[in-house]
């Protein structure tokens, strides 16, 4: 089994996250950063020339200021905090530019994948997310937006399940909906996710059938496929 599609443990979702980077960039946005943890990991294992911590949370990033500058001292890295909504951030030009989205609700990211690539539908831009649900909808909306699959990854923290999407604006695979090389039905814990979603939908769709059967029928068609390979 390739090591893309084990479900990997032990280890913190942000780490599995980070380890998903195939190269390092000229500046990663941590987007909604809270603690800037992943951001500051990056910085010092010089996966980023510049990080750029993004939060609107006024408390925090003053904290988050106070740590960068014992952790992370400012003769020796670079990074700059904007205390400000995402959606409110224009995509500058340039090459080599990563935007992590980590930790947030499905419409919030939805949110931030629509603003983001309307500031600047002609620059190229990778994005890595990880929210916290409604992954199917998200994976929507990067179709939409016309981004390509670099790599996706099942990722398993704390009796939860997560998916790491690793998307590029220039290069890739076609993103489907259901996720597609991240799944190993030989591997008991991607079955358990499997459930667990289709599960969820099933729920869902009692009260809306219109909505939510043709996800679940997307998830029965994935398991159908993989069965047979």
């Amino acid at each position: 089994m390739s090591t893309n599609k084990k479900l990997l443990r032990p280890g913190s979702r942000l780490s599995q996250l980070e380890s998903m980077l195939e190269h390092p960039y000229s500046v990663i946005w941590d987007c909604c950063c809270d603690h800037g943890l992943l951001g500051m990991s990056l910085l010092k294992r010089a996966r980023a020339g510049e990080v750029i911590f993004v939060d609107v949370l006024a408390e925090q990033m003053k904290r988050l200021e106070t740590a960068l500058r014992k952790n992370c001292p400012p003769d020796k890295y670079t990074w700059r905090v904007y205390c400000d909504d995402v959606k409110n951030i224009v995509v500058p030009n340039g090459n080599s530019q990563l935007f992590i989205i980590a930790g947030v609700g499905a419409r919030q990211t939805i949110e931030f994948i629509n603003s983001l690539s309307a500031s600047a539908p002609d620059t190229s831009f990778d994005l890595l997310i990880c929210c916290v649900h409604g992954n199917y909808s998200v994976r929507d909306a990067l179709i939409n937006s016309g981004f390509r699959l670099k790599d996706e990854r099942i990722i398993f923290e704390n009796n939860r399940f997560y998916e790491g999407i690793y998307v590029s604006k220039s290069e890739g695979d076609e993103i489907l909906n259901t996720g597609n090389k991240m799944w190993d039905w030989s591997d008991s814990d991607h079955q358990q996710y499997w459930q667990r979603i289709v599960g969820h939908y099933r729920q869902k769709a009692k009260n809306d059938p219109a909505q939510y059967q043709p996800i679940i029928s997307s998830y029965e068609t994935l398991l159908a496929s993989i069965s047979n390979i």
